[in-house]
């Protein structure tokens, strides 16, 4: 290891001591070979096979019998007893008062020596011609690398269960659609964590600003929505808030553009959260090009409370079958996997069929492509209009598919597209 010295490196050999989570992080993509003495390498290659064997941090009485068992075995020499034991004797006494520091490097480090084996393997591909694989090489190794995964739970486990009770008691954040309503049905009133959230439509029913609708009401409270655009440039998207926000039409963006400025200059500090949007091109990017430029944010200092893809039809297929239809299903369950993985709910819209244009209410079953869809969503809101619906200016959110919480319940709202707005009715049993 180089990039640190000697001194550094026992700082890291005894945070791994006391820290079972940097302990885990180290023993996954550490190796014995980036320590620059044999004795510092024996001591962190122990470090990781006790935590190995008992998932734990290792205690003096454990380490002094790994160096009598070594000794036994010929795997260390008695003369360098004393050398480790000075070693050891240093690690129990740092406190490691700059615990941040030592893992803001080592993460570092670790995302240099994982992007370069992703340079190799990448390299590979290419020569494959399997060019459909190099952005998920390069985004499998920023979130390897990431310090924040967590590793998954042993059961049984007394310790674990007292940290499950207390992430369920705690308060849960939620996304919200922002229609109380309709947000009384869903789980904790909104889109949680590790789900991924479906708006269906038939074309030109409004997905796309129903999607506006949620995330501008999250940005009014606080959190940081991240957009992906897929069908819109982000200046069009960025205009949808210009219009509900400073309360002006399309046509009036243009004429009023000092009172728009005003209103921006205005909530630019009452607002406590923050949007990001990017527009890719339809079917120029994969999942795995999202979580790479999310994780690039991420390394800016921009840590998004939720994403939406407007929308995921339009994401290019990281497979190869045969049929577009199981392309497009992979891809939703590549969302929810992120979602899962990153603990961060997705938002994003799906186009019904044809067929859905003439019905009173949508439904799963009217989802294009393929029922996998469904089958991998949280939840399923579709928008029902019919046409005296849609010249009134209402609209009926079906609840579709709500994951162990009440749904094949349509709930009124009454829209305003002339200003991108959406407004609470009244459920309908």
């Amino acid at each position: 290891m180089t990039r640190f010295d000697i001194d550094f490196q026992v700082g890291i050999l005894s945070l791994m001591q006391k820290d079972i989570k940097f302990l885990s992080y180290c023993s996954a993509h550490l190796k014995p070979s980036f320590f620059d003495t044999k004795d510092l390498s024996w001591i962190f290659s122990t470090l990781r096979d006790y935590y190995m064997n008992y998932r734990s941090c290792i205690t003096t009485r454990s380490f002094v019998e790994y160096v009598k068992k070594a000794i036994r075995k010929g795997g260390l020499d008695k003369d360098r007893v004393p050398a480790i034991r000075e070693i050891y004797s240093q690690l129990e006494k740092d406190k490691v008062s700059d615990r941040e520091h030592i893992v803001s490097s080592v993460s570092e480090f670790i995302r240099h020596e994982l992007i370069v084996s992703a340079f190799e393997k990448a390299k590979d591909a290419y020569d494959k011609e399997a060019y459909i694989e190099l952005p998920g090489i390069f985004s499998k190794a920023l979130y390897e690398s990431s310090y924040l995964n967590r590793e998954g739970q042993f059961y049984p486990s007394a310790e674990n269960f007292k940290g499950r009770m207390l992430r369920r008691k705690a308060k849960i954040e939620t996304v919200p659609t922002g229609i109380m309503d309709l947000d009384a049905y869903l789980r904790n009133g909104g889109l949680g964590a590790k789900e991924l959230g479906v708006i269906l439509a038939p074309t030109s029913r409004g997905k796309s600003m129903f999607l506006k609708h949620i995330a501008e009401h999250n940005l009014r409270h606080g959190k940081k929505p991240l957009i992906f655009t897929l069908e819109m440039s982000e200046d069009r998207y960025l205009e949808r808030f210009d219009m509900s926000i400073a309360n002006v039409t399309a046509s009036e963006l243009t004429e009023k553009e000092d009172h728009v400025a005003q209103v921006l200059a205005t909530k630019e500090s009452e607002f406590q959260g923050k949007l990001h949007i990017k527009e890719f091109g339809s079917k120029s990017v994969s999942v795995s090009k999202l979580i790479a430029y999310t994780e690039q944010l991420k390394n800016g200092g921009f840590f998004p409370d939720f994403i939406v893809v407007d929308y995921a039809d339009e994401l290019a297929a990281e497979t190869s079958f045969k049929e577009e239809r199981l392309n497009v299903s992979h891809t939703y369950k590549m969302l929810r996997g992120w979602a899962m993985e990153s603990n961060i709910p997705i938002w994003t819209a799906s186009q019904a069929n044809r067929a859905s244009l003439a019905k009173k209410v949508v439904t799963e079953g009217d989802i294009a492509e393929d029922f996998g869809k469904a089958q991998t969503a949280d939840v399923i809101l579709a928008l029902c209009q019919t046409k005296q619906e849609y010249d009134d200016q209402q609209m009926r959110i079906f609840i579709a598919k709500n994951r162990d919480s009440p749904a094949k319940i349509e709930v009124a709202i009454d829209t305003n597209f002339y200003y991108g707005r959406f407004y609470a009715g009244i459920a309908l049993q």
